[in-house]
């Protein structure tokens, strides 16, 4: 046994060959000089935590720690266990969850306190690989070194026994067999703790159950603990006061990385648009995506988009992760996470495999599985909180295309195919009817909603009565993919009138906000449902919505065509009030190649059929397009009555839209007429109405407007300013008009530049 002379003069030794003083070495291990003083003269006990401080601090490299041992006399404390599992060869990104668990054993490392930190995530999303890649970058710190043990919480089989577990790692700490075969479990516990309070360590328990199972796992002060889980710990995290860390899927980017790590990056870059497609069929999850490039590595013949249409299709998704070795196979996997529920959330998320939408939120769940809506609100909460879907900032819930492919064979084998065909026709006649009361809300009185009482049967649509405007454009906003998800999908037999109705039933809301991709798409969608069902009112309806975009996209010869056509068959079916709406869209697009006689004749066709029919949103919006044709064939007077109408009709209504319409029409005639100041004001209260994130059409319009006002009244660079403003939004947006703001912009520029030149 060596003495205190033998530690002490090691340590001076160590400082002298640094060039230390003792405060500086003090200072480096994190204690006081004083302290250090008393440690070296036989005053304090050689506590293992202070003896490792200390060799880290002057580089010793376990040298003082072996000393320091010798000198108690203690065998056991040169134990220092790593029972780290291997470490990914290929770990990419998690730097904010690093980062998070550094400042948790900061932050939380204070005398006497026990780090917790919970990795809760989804199967295969990284967790373990999470702890054993920050414990390797950290265990250097803790002299105690690192324990491991999987917990079996969510795998085949029972969970791992506490005690067992605790024996183990007592047995590493270097607890001799006769002890522990002796000892009763509560001074095992104490034994545990005492160890580790001597020799803090790094603790990792994966997998855990609950806060039961990791209860007598738990060291005392100084250590960490690492629990990872694929359910929600908060039992535990309230018993320690951990942090917790949600570790999602990679974001693509580190996903496509992480593929072209394992399967060689030159092959990755060559096929950038499939391998898009195979990290997100992958659900961007560093398993699926390991496994995938192992695929690719093993298969050498087979492309990246091969692959990637594997991985697309419903039926052969899974079998890429379907093997013999559990530890691979995503069945296996998934199964216990599924099990694990209760029935009624199993069979919601059997009913969201065979479902017609991957994101999905309470209601139209609650619709799906006929559930009342707190049921349905409890199924998503417990599904959620096994990870098997993921909740979204705006309150709905997706599902992984994996996960979903999965939860589609479950329902294969457990729900009844009629039961599953009426679910669909009950999703898409709640989507339908839905989209029709949130687009009447938008612009009252559209149309005739042409739902059916057959239609409504079995379900209950929401209604957009209390939240007004607001409500409903931030719902048209958030479902109308998925509502057009839903309508493409749909397997209905009885009602196929749906089909074409869905797609159509957002037209206000195109209107509104110039979505002008997703509105061509679901004109051509509702276009071919109605030629399906045979129905004249849908074609008429699908025509006039795609008249109307391709007008907006520049493609007016063709907008043309298709709004003269529903307009002949608007007047066939006596659809008073889809007449007027198409008469309004075919005069705009008359009079934007200057068939302004034709333009006035439809609109003023219109102009009656608006007021026959009690649209009067239809007839404010109708009276701005009417100042404007006026206006160009010379009738001035007229244009300005007819702008002032349209705008004391808009201050009527709760909704902005018109008011902001209304102001911007205005102020383009008294722009027109030289009245430039006068209209800017006008301009400005456009801006003002038409701040909402769905308008940034209509503000960048009016921006464009204002820029040409001010740059009549040679305000040169306020113009440039409004342009410049204006050109953001539209290239944001992907308006056609953007080209043309862009030339008007450099023109100014140059003159400006050439003005400056010639000043100087």
């Amino acid at each position: 046994m060596r003495t205190i002379d033998s530690f002490a003069a090691a340590v001076h030794r160590k400082r002298r060959e640094r060039g230390l003083t003792l405060g500086e070495v003090a200072a480096k291990a994190g204690y006081s000089a004083s302290y250090l003083s008393k440690l070296l003269h036989g005053h304090r006990a050689l506590l293992p935590a202070v003896v490792h401080d200390l060799d880290t601090a002057l580089a010793a490299e376990g040298e003082l720690d072996k000393i320091a041992a010798e000198q108690r006399g203690d065998s056991h404390a040169v134990t220092r266990p790593v029972q780290l599992p291997p470490a990914a060869t290929e770990f990419v990104g998690r730097e904010e969850q690093l980062q998070a668990m550094d400042h948790a054993l900061i932050t939380q490392g204070r005398p006497g306190a026990t780090v917790t930190i919970v990795i809760e995530g989804g199967f295969w999303v990284g967790k373990t690989a999470l702890a054993v890649h920050w414990a390797s970058s950290v265990q250097a710190r803790f002299p105690g070194g690192c324990l491991f043990a999987d917990l079996r919480g969510l795998a085949p089989g029972a969970p791992a026994e506490p005690e067992e577990v605790l024996n183990g790692f007592l047995a590493a700490l270097g607890v001799s067999a006769a002890e522990l075969g002796t000892s009763s479990l509560q001074t095992r516990i104490a034994r545990y703790r005492s160890l580790l309070a001597e020799r803090p360590a790094v603790v990792i328990l994966d997998n855990v159950v609950d806060y039961r199972q990791a209860e007598w796992l738990l060291p005392g002060g100084g250590s960490v603990v690492v629990a990872t889980s694929r359910e929600r710990q908060s039992g535990l995290l309230a018993r320690t006061g951990g942090t917790a860390i949600e570790l999602p899927p990679l974001p693509a980017g580190q996903a496509i990385e992480l593929l072209g790590c394992r399967a060689g990056e030159a092959r990755v870059r060559a096929s950038a648009a499939a391998v898009e497609l195979v990290v997100e069929q992958c659900g961007c999850l560093p398993m699926t995506i390991l496994i995938a490039a192992e695929h690719l590595q093993r298969h050498r013949e087979t492309t990246l988009d091969e692959l990637a249409g594997r991985l697309g299709s419903d039926k052969t998704r899974l079998d890429l992760f379907t093997s013999s070795d559990p530890a691979v196979n995503i069945h296996g996997v998934v199964d216990v996470s599924y099990l694990a529920l209760p029935a009624m959330a199993r069979r919601v998320f059997r009913y969201l495999g065979v479902g017609p939408a991957n994101v999905v939120g309470v209601e139209s769940v609650a619709v799906l599985t006929e559930l009342d809506l707190d049921r349905a609100r409890e199924a998503l909460r417990l599904l959620a909180e096994a990870h098997l879907v993921e909740p979204l900032a705006d309150g709905r819930y997706r599902i992984s295309h994996l996960l979903r492919a999965y939860a589609h064979q479950r329902a294969l084998v457990e729900e009844r195919l009629c039961e599953v065909e009426r679910a669909h026709d009950r999703a898409l006649r709640w989507y339908a009817a839905t989209a029709w009361n949130a687009n009447n809300t938008l612009i009252p009185s559209w149309a005739d909603s042409g739902i059916t009482p057959e239609n409504l049967a079995g379900v209950e649509p929401m209604s957009f009565k209390e939240g007004g405007f607001e409500a409903a454009m931030a719902w048209c906003e958030r479902e109308v993919a998925t509502a057009l998800q839903v309508a493409r999908s749909a397997r209905t037999y009885g009602a196929k009138d749906v089909l074409w109705l869905l797609p159509t039933a957002f037209l206000p809301y195109f209107v509104l906000t110039r979505s002008w991709n997703t509105w061509l798409v679901a004109a051509h969608d509702g276009l071919a449902a109605a030629r399906a069902a045979g129905s004249d009112a849908g074609v008429a309806r699908s025509l006039e919505a795609l008249g109307w975009v391709e007008h907006e996209l520049g493609r007016t010869d063709d907008g043309i065509a298709h709004l003269e056509e529903a307009l002949r068959r608007h007047d066939e079916l006596g659809d008073d009030r889809s007449r007027a709406w198409t008469a309004y869209g075919l005069g705009l697009a008359y009079a934007s190649r200057d068939r302004l006689a034709e333009a006035l004749e439809l609109h003023e066709l219109a102009d009656r059929l608006f007021a026959g029919s009690a649209v009067k949103v239809g007839a404010a919006v109708n009276r701005a397009a009417l100042a404007d044709v006026c206006d160009h064939l010379g009738f001035a007077d007229k244009a300005m009555e007819y702008a002032l109408d349209a705008l004391n009709r808009a201050q009527m209504f709760t909704a902005k839209a018109v008011l902001g319409m209304a102001h911007q029409r205005i102020g383009v005639l008294l722009s027109r007429h030289g009245h430039h100041r006068t209209a800017l004001k006008h301009f400005d209260e456009a801006l003002v109405v038409r701040g909402g994130n769905w308008q940034r059409w209509g503000v960048a319009e009016t921006m464009v407007c204002r820029a040409e006002a001010l740059q009549q009244l040679g305000l040169a660079e306020q113009a440039l300013e409004a342009y410049s403003g204006g050109l953001r939004l539209l290239e944001k947006i992907g308006h056609p008009r953007a080209l043309a703001v862009q030339a008007r912009l450099a023109a100014l520029e140059s003159q400006l530049h050439a003005d400056a030149e010639f000043g100087a």
